[in-house]
């Protein structure tokens, strides 16, 4: 299987990623103690109950890896993707497996084993023959020297810290893409080989190689004089610990990457990684400068690079784990919060009004307004005929404008008519004590919805009442609205009272100390009932609510 069929593979299983996964969630409850382990349970209680600041850390999945590239020996032979010969060990390539859990938000652990075959191949000849028996018996001799070769195996187990860089979003929900850093140990296990002789043992003719050409043509030309039989063991320095016919380096890795999501339980990846691993015999070769009598060795440790892609899996129960916490954005829970509460102990909030007048000091534009004053919707005492007087202190409500001005009672300058002195001088000591109320009963006054506007039968209604009053002195009026159950319903109670009491004052001309007026008491919220009364009672009521206040 060469590198070709392995990429095609690959490309396989990431179509078939992007096939079968689903759309991705929302964030994460943490109100929800479903995905909360045992051993954090009582902390998670303690923040629903408002005794602790943080939720618990949720449990999340592990994270299992699938990945291939192409790695390759940053040392003294240049890279050859493709060597000599057929089969899968004459092209450069790498696999393996990882398995990743995060432990915290930011930072995440990731243990993996890849296998790489490394393959490189020169184009200079050159008389350095590193101290090799076998190349400085069949190239000492050699006209033109040797131009090097190689092929390096290596198993290569890893542990690292992945650190991602922009999962912690200030100003987005989420993201489909993480970007993040890879630091960590790897245990570099090779074995390097060389190809020195074809068929029959003898050595190759690279004196017959024109050095002259292009450096693309030379190798290609060193790649059909080769039998892509790497049957040499390259030297290695054998202070270091061995196993078998491995080397064993232990080595520092770093690198980069980025995942991209494509599902809730599926991603993939690209990531460059690079191995130190203080050893300048990986390519089988070191730097030689001198001659054969007084040779100068330069050593330059060889390093590996490796660039790969992956495709990733989710692996646990969506219904006890979320996602692994580097997808996860925390913030996105506390600015949720802040916009729309579901957990946070809100105190209740109280508006101060110094004159109990029902508007909050912030809106009253005249906060010292006397108990019971009946005010707007700004705090301001009302003056229903416009007279200067404030209704509270008006002891005659509606005057007309052309008996206008009044005096510091709210009266007017008109005269009073003759049928209403005879009717004061004849009352002067109050009606009659056998005046009775001979009303029986009244008919009820039917409002549509929220409103407070009297239509064509709430009039016909009223006038009829009007004329049974005007027809009984000794009568007064109860007007009764009916609606308790919160503020707006008090008030909308109110308006309707109110409406009606307007309507007999100023268009049916009944006097206002003939009305008693009621609001919020229990019954049907659309109806104003009238009862006939001798009672006494108030005739002026604050509005309870006037920043509810209707008008039609």
């Amino acid at each position: 299987m060469n590198s070709t069929k392995i990429l095609l593979l690959f490309t396989f299983v990431l179509c078939l990623s992007f096939e079968t996964s689903a759309q991705l969630g929302g964030t994460h409850n943490y109100l929800d103690t479903a995905y909360i382990s045992p051993r954090n349970i009582s902390q998670q209680n303690d923040f629903l109950n408002n005794n602790h600041n943080f939720p618990a850390k949720p449990r999340d999945m592990w994270q299992l890896g699938i990945f291939v590239g192409l790695p390759w020996v940053d040392g003294d032979a240049p890279l050859a993707v493709k060597g000599s010969g057929s089969g899968f060990s004459n092209y450069a390539s790498g696999f393996g497996l990882s398995l990743r859990k995060a432990i915290g938000y930011v930072v995440s652990i990731r243990g993996s084993l890849a296998y790489y075959n490394m393959l490189g191949l020169d184009y200079q000849r050159n008389r350095n023959f590193n101290n090799h028996p076998t190349i400085q018996q069949l190239y000492l001799t050699a006209p033109r020297g040797y131009i090097h070769n190689f092929r390096t195996t290596a198993f290569v187990p890893s542990l690292e810290a992945l650190v991602s860089l922009n999962n912690i979003m200030f100003h987005s929900k989420q993201s489909r893409w993480n970007l993040y850093g890879v630091v960590g140990y790897s245990a570099f296990t090779y074995q390097t080989k060389m190809d020195l002789t074809g068929v029959g043992g003898n050595r190759y003719l690279f004196e017959n190689i024109d050095v002259n050409l292009e450096r693309k043509q030379i190798r290609a030309d060193l790649r059909e004089m080769m039998d892509g039989v790497y049957e040499t063991t390259a030297l290695s320095r054998d202070r270091r610990p061995n196993l078998g016919e491995y080397n064993l380096r232990h080595s520092f890795s770093t690198g980069a990457g980025f995942e991209y999501r494509v599902g809730k339980k599926t991603s993939v990846s690209a990531e460059y990684k690079r191995i130190a691993t203080r050893d300048d015999y990986v390519d089988g070769w070191f730097r030689q400068s001198g001659d054969l009598v007084n040779p100068v060795y330069t050593s330059e440790w060889d390093n590996i690079g490796f660039v790969s892609m992956g495709v990733n899996f989710n692996v646990g129960n969506s219904k006890t784990r979320i996602p692994p916490l580097w997808w996860m954005n925390p913030l996105e829970f506390a600015y949720g919060e802040l916009s729309n509460p579901k957990h946070m102990k809100l105190p209740k909030i109280t508006l101060d009004d110094a004159d109990g007048d029902g508007v909050t000091d912030q809106f009253d534009l005249e906060p010292n307004t006397p108990p019971g004053a009946p005010v707007d919707t700004h705090g301001v005492s009302k003056d229903t005929d416009g007279d200067g007087v404030p209704d509270y202190r008006d002891k005659e409500l509606l005057t007309l404008q052309n008996c206008f001005p009044v005096d510091e009672d709210g009266i007017g300058n008109c005269p009073e008519p003759e049928c209403c002195k005879e009717m004061r001088e004849k009352f002067a000591g109050g009606p009659p004590q056998n005046w009775e109320c001979k009303i029986n009963n009244l008919p009820s006054v039917q409002f549509n919805g929220n409103s407070v506007r009297l239509n064509r039968n709430a009039t016909a209604i009223l006038e009829s009442v009007a004329q049974q009053l005007r027809a009984n002195p000794g009568c007064k009026v109860r007007i009764a609205g009916h609606g308790a159950v919160n503020k707006a319903a008090q008030q909308l109670s109110w308006d309707r009272v109110n409406a009606i009491m307007k309507y007999l004052v100023e268009k049916q001309g009944i006097a206002d100390n003939r009305i008693i007026f009621e609001y919020g008491t229990d019954g049907d919220p659309n109806t104003v009932d009238l009862m006939p009364t001798t009672e006494n009672g108030p005739n002026s009521v604050p509005a309870p609510h006037p920043n509810l206040q209707k008008t039609n």
